[in-house]
């Protein structure tokens, strides 16, 4: 309960927030809202198949690559 309202207290003080700079206005567009549903179907399918193949070496490799191809797909340096 306690770590329920620290979380709360901390959102109403807008802890959360990003500074004010190109790096959280970019959050904010629709390309970057169209890549995060991407990353979540991504890891969608790929919680799929951890389970249909129920192997602990494979589930930690394919985790590890889900996770590099979610930088690739959400990085926008030029």
């Amino acid at each position: 309960m306690a770590y329920w309202c620290l979380l709360w207290m901390l959102r109403w003080w807008g802890f959360w927030r990003l500074p004010q700079t190109t790096a959280s206005d970019r959050v904010a567009t629709e390309k970057h809202s169209r890549k995060v549903v991407r990353v979540r179907w991504l890891w969608s399918f790929g919680i799929l198949v951890v389970l249909a193949v129920p192997v602990p070496a494979f589930a930690v490799t394919w985790v590890l690559i889900l996770t590099f191809l979610s930088f690739v797909l959400l990085d926008e340096t030029a």
